[in-house]
């Protein structure tokens, strides 16, 4: 079946049983029919009811349905050959909790995708800012992978006492920097979020394939690049992936087996795409 067709079938038939639920539900309002109730109505159960019930009960159901598509063990990432994909993870931040810094950062070193680029644009370049780029250090720093730069602008708003010249050469170091590095932190001149991710996404470029982003308090799932990287090829439909995002205290720690786990799918992802090369070879 065409795609094109079967899309229109989806809607058709989306649209069509939300009519008839909202209908449903709109006559059992009006029509107050009840099934059971006690003797002065304090509790009662209708036609009302029994109509959301069965909403919700199909809702969970296409849910569950859903998340066990998605889920299925053993699914190999289809890459298309002899291209690989390049991921780059950019973390905004402002005036984040040292704790809840590092936790994130850890997270980002854990991710078990093949050279993954991380990059760290904080908001702000003032001295009170610096403990973030300390975090940074502490955890992705001390390597040849790693790189920054304190920058006195943004790409839209120079520093005082900048000239048209240092602008555009702190352009130029910002990219360098982003481009040769595994690990990067640019700290600039605030400017907001939208101004972090645009400095972020404006000086990888087309360098990367796709670009994840998250804020400075996410604590990351080993898996979450690779298992949204699949959603992604899987579906030349889909344009953008997002993760499940929980409430800190549920799912917060990342265990040893859950990341040998997510090593252990990324590393066989990889294989089934290096035998794809050498099949094509």
């Amino acid at each position: 079946m065409p795609v094109q067709l079967s899309t229109a079938l989806r809607v058709v038939g989306t649209s069509l049983f939300a009519l008839a639920v909202l209908g449903g539900i709109l006559a059992a309002y009006v029509t107050g029919y009840q099934f059971i109730h006690t003797e002065k109505h304090y509790l009662s159960f209708g036609l009302y009811g029994a109509i959301l019930g069965l909403h919700l009960l199909i809702q969970s159901l296409f849910a569950f349905l859903e998340h066990r598509r998605m889920r299925r063990a053993g699914r190999p990432l289809k890459l298309p050959s002899p291209l690989r994909r390049s991921v780059a993870l950019c973390i905004a931040a402002y005036q984040e909790d040292p704790d809840y810094l590092r936790k994130c950062l850890r997270s980002a070193q854990r991710i078990a995708f093949p050279d993954l680029k991380v990059v760290m644009v904080v908001d702000g370049n003032r001295q009170e800012d610096a403990y973030m780029l300390d975090i940074f250090h502490e955890v992705l720093g001390g390597t040849e992978q790693a790189g920054f730069f304190v920058w006195r602008n943004n790409f839209h708003e120079a520093g005082e006492g900048e000239t048209e010249a240092s602008l555009q050469e702190g352009m130029d170091r910002v990219r360098d920097v982003v481009r040769a590095s595994t690990f990067s932190c640019i700290m600039q001149k605030w400017g907001g979020k939208r101004e972090v991710m645009y400095t972020a996404f404006k000086a990888l470029g087309d360098s990367v394939d796709y670009i994840q982003v998250c804020d400075s308090d996410t604590v990351l799932d080993p898996a979450c690049t690779i298992e949204m990287l699949r959603v992604l090829e899987e579906d030349p439909q889909v344009g953008g992936v997002g993760g499940d995002v929980q409430l800190p205290g549920k799912g917060m720690a990342v265990e040893d087996d859950q990341v040998q786990a997510a090593q252990v799918r990324a590393a066989e992802a990889w294989s089934v795409h290096q035998r794809n090369i050498s099949r094509e070879q």
